[in-house]
């Protein structure tokens, strides 16, 4: 690939704007045949990035790269809100990626949108926070709006997570709420917060617990450990003690993982798992094993909650 394409992605942070090819001297025509061979994708219009890199970049990260771009491509300065500003302070995201950048509205209409850029009702003046480069609100702001915008199994994956963050607490959440006082969804919102656990250990676990709630079955304890189980201890993710049953949310990551966090491979983790399990059932334990498919599907959560017995509210 043309070198003045690689200094215009290495300046941009992998993101290779219009405007810089043209004070390199690459001609429009050029870069749209790169586009054409599917060597350059765009992100958004006057910006683009290199396929592989593009390609080997997470949902989350395309999504990072877009605000960024869009931030960048603004006309006036603008302050990303909502999921956008959760992507950028890295906040866990469940269900489909936005495709647009959500703003803190400057005007008293609000819900305007853009091609790229949606404007949501603002509130209070909110405080702001420089990401990469880009204006977000505030960490607390943020987890606010996204608790009175979004559904619980979206919003509570972010909620668990920020709660342990530095700064972030129950009650800074409650007092940030009533700061912003939102005419509508501040029920939810109070909801949300209530239900938020720092001990959450995943997304995935956050929605289980979500879910859990939504069909009426008993709260279980979340990460219980285990002594003496293969001359260690095992850590669950929920346990209902009154009938001994223990639950597991297996993600995809938790075995993708492995490699970095243990120094083993995914097979092995699967095995020593399998050995761990092998071993909790010898103590009278039960094991029920659910992933994203149960989760996004409440009838088969229930279906399997049922079939163990697990109590109802």
């Amino acid at each position: 690939m043309d070198e003045r394409i690689e200094l215009a992605a290495a300046v941009g942070g992998g993101l290779i704007r219009a405007h810089d090819l043209r004070e390199l001297g690459v001609h429009p025509s050029a870069v749209q045949r790169l586009e054409q061979r599917g060597l350059l994708v765009r992100v958004r219009s006057g910006v683009y990035a290199k396929h592989d890199e593009w390609q080997a970049l997470t949902p989350d990260d395309r999504y990072r790269r877009l605000i960024v771009a869009t931030a960048g491509a603004a006309r006036h300065p603008l302050v990303v809100s909502h999921r956008a500003a959760a992507a950028m302070h890295r906040l866990p995201m469940v269900g489909r990626t936005p495709a647009l950048v959500e703003t803190a509205a400057q005007h008293r209409g609000g819900g305007r949108r853009t091609a790229h850029v949606a404007a949501r009702r603002a509130g209070p003046v909110p405080t702001v926070e420089t990401i990469d480069g880009v204006a977000c609100t505030s960490l607390l702001r943020t987890l606010v709006d996204v608790a009175v915008s979004e559904p619980l199994v979206r919003s509570v994956p972010m909620l668990d997570a920020g709660l342990t963050r530095p700064g972030v607490t129950r009650s800074a959440l409650q007092l940030e709420l009533e700061h912003v006082a939102p005419v509508r969804g501040r029920a939810k919102a109070a909801q949300a917060i209530g239900f938020a656990d720092e001990h959450s250990g995943s997304p995935g676990e956050s929605v289980s617990r979500v879910r859990i709630h939504e069909l009426g079955f008993v709260a279980p304890e979340l990460q219980v450990r285990f002594d003496g189980i293969r001359g260690s201890f095992a850590l669950v993710d929920f346990y209902w003690r009154g009938i001994r049953l223990i639950g597991e949310f297996d993600g995809r990551l938790k075995y993708s993982r492995s490699r970095s966090v243990s120094g083993l491979d995914p097979a092995q983790v699967v095995y020593e798992e399998k050995l761990r399990e092998d071993e909790l059932r010898r103590r009278g334990e039960r094991m029920a094993r659910w992933g994203w498919s149960t989760v996004w599907s409440p009838r088969d959560l229930h279906g399997l909650l049922t079939e163990f017995g697990v109590p109802r509210r």
